[in-house]
């Protein structure tokens, strides 16, 4: 299927405030249960090995499995906070990224159309402009969401979150739509079951 043969096409950038809503709730919905069985299951074993030490308090190797088990359960906890602000951080650099995505019968294509942080040229002392010297990282491949079984939407008041499989994920912000393009995206709710 060729380009023209999208529904709808459209750019659009992601304010942080949106990407920041719509990757909590990407976390919300598949890191953070995962993360906190595997830190209620760490803390589980160190109560185990604090029972085992009540029995008998000459195991020394129990204290250390406890400790372990203790800061595994906290690692669990942390580093999905620790990577949401990471990626906050880096993400600002980059809000001024313009994306584009063509809705097509069956699939989605979305794609990065400009580098928000790029500075193509750079102010010398004589008033010329000069291209830096540094080459240009060519922007990302085009990825092909397809409307199969791993597809799925979900709708928040201010965006959309576009999933595939559940570690590939979009935000589509419902600001930069019209309420009939909004009307288009919220129709592939309905085809992807």
């Amino acid at each position: 299927m060729t380009e023209n043969n999208y529904r709808l096409e459209k750019e659009y950038t992601i304010p942080f405030e949106i990407f920041r809503e719509g990757y909590t709730e990407f976390q919300k919905k598949f890191v953070f249960p995962q993360a906190n069985i595997t830190s209620l299951a760490f803390i589980i074993l160190a109560g185990v090995f604090v029972f085992a030490v009540i029995q008998d308090n000459s195991q020394y190797f129990a204290y250390l499995l406890i400790m372990v088990c203790l800061a595994m359960a906290v690692r669990q906890w942390y580093n999905p906070r620790k990577l949401r602000r990471n990626l906050f951080d880096v993400f600002k650099t980059m809000e001024k990224t313009v994306y584009k995505i063509g809705i097509g019968d069956g699939f989605a294509d979305i794609s990065t159309i400009s580098e928000g942080n790029v500075e193509n040229s750079v102010d010398n002392p004589d008033g010329e402009q000069e291209e830096e010297e540094e080459e240009e990282e060519p922007l990302p491949e085009k990825s092909r969401i397809p409307f199969d079984e791993n597809f799925s939407l979900l709708e928040y008041d201010n965006f959309f979150l576009m999933f595939s499989g559940k570690t590939v994920f979009y935000i589509i912000p419902k600001n930069c739509f019209s309420e009939s393009e909004n009307e288009i995206i919220r129709e592939l709710k309905k085809s992807d079951k």
